[in-house]
């Protein structure tokens, strides 16, 4: 897995800039919103062809047969 970075500047009248590098699809705006916190507002994206990336989620079920309640 390619390493993830964010990279985020505060100019002098306090705009925050971000740029993300090694992510894949939109979970690099969840990255975001966990730092800067959940009420943060982008006000402006401009998506890299990494944004969309579809990515795929494995999922996997174990069931389990017998057993009955002890």
């Amino acid at each position: 897995m390619p390493e993830q970075k964010i990279t985020i500047q505060i100019d002098e009248n306090g705009q925050i800039s971000a740029k993300t590098d090694g992510f894949k699809g939109e979970i690099c705006l969840d990255a975001l919103q966990n730092i800067l916190g959940a009420e943060e507002v982008f006000a402006d994206v401009k998506p890299t062809d990494d944004f969309y990336v579809q990515t795929e989620v494995a999922a996997t079920n174990k069931i389990r047969q017998g057993g009955g309640l002890k």
